[in-house]
């Protein structure tokens, strides 16, 4: 096991070395090989290694059961020791987001929190990305999953009445970095800032979707919102869209 690790990976003091560097700002990024297994099979895959310093919170609300391609993916996505993850098995979605939410404002010290959904699988750059833009709340995006209507998770404010908070959603998606009005809470970025700003327990399914209730809060409380369009998010089940 010993020479397969000194084969396949870099020692310990390797990515000590990379983290001091990239600490001292002399690290753009480094190149470096580990295995996994797939069907038995051990596999090379080469991953360009982002040393991330910037602290974040993962927020993952989860039903009993997770998706295999899922987990696959999120350890793909490069967590950093330091990050901190709040997950939960609740399978009202509005009551997961709101502990999760409750528990970044209380317990996480951290400046972002990451909220993604157990079957959304963004890709491998997205919190670097999302970081990059220096936005209090910033997403990749998805479809509905739909066979009929496979449609971005992504929407235009159309009217708040006594009836409720309505959106039309888009037809195909964007190009770039656009503001928008609503979209699904799945992969987003969210600032500690605009996260005070909401308070505790800001999702709710009284007037629209809890995501797009939120949505709504934010665009009152004078935040913008905006969608990456260049990180698109495989959104999984039985099938992808």
């Amino acid at each position: 096991m010993a020479k397969r690790k000194k084969k396949y990976a870099p020692t310990p003091n390797k990515y000590l070395e990379l983290l001091s560097d990239e600490l001292r700002g002399e690290v753009k990024g480094k190149e470096i090989t580990f295995s996994t297994l797939d069907k038995g099979t051990s596999e090379l895959l080469r991953k360009e290694y982002d040393i991330r310093t910037t602290v974040i919170t993962w927020g993952i609300p989860m039903d009993e059961i997770v998706y295999a391609k899922f987990f696959s993916n999120f350890m793909q996505l490069m967590k950093m020791p330091w990050d901190s993850v709040i997950t939960t098995e609740s399978t009202y979605i509005p009551d997961a987001r709101n502990v999760i939410h409750n528990m970044f404002l209380k317990s996480a010290d951290a400046p972002y929190l990451m909220m993604l959904d157990s079957d959304v699988l963004p890709p491998p750059n997205i919190v670097s990305a999302l970081l990059a833009h220096d936005k209090h709340i910033v997403g990749g995006w998805y479809r509905k999953k739909s066979r009929e209507d496979a449609h971005p998770v992504v929407y235009d404010f159309a009217r708040e009445d006594d009836k409720g908070i309505f959106y039309s959603h888009r037809e195909k998606p964007g190009t770039g970095m656009e503001k928008v009005d609503g979209m699904g809470a799945g992969c987003w970025l969210m600032s500690r800032e605009l996260a005070e700003a909401l308070g505790e327990s800001p999702y709710s399914m009284d007037k629209a979707a809890e995501d797009l209730v939120l949505c709504r809060k934010i665009d009152k409380l004078g935040y913008e919102m905006w969608v990456d369009w260049d990180l698109p998010c495989a959104h999984c089940g039985v099938t992808f869209v």
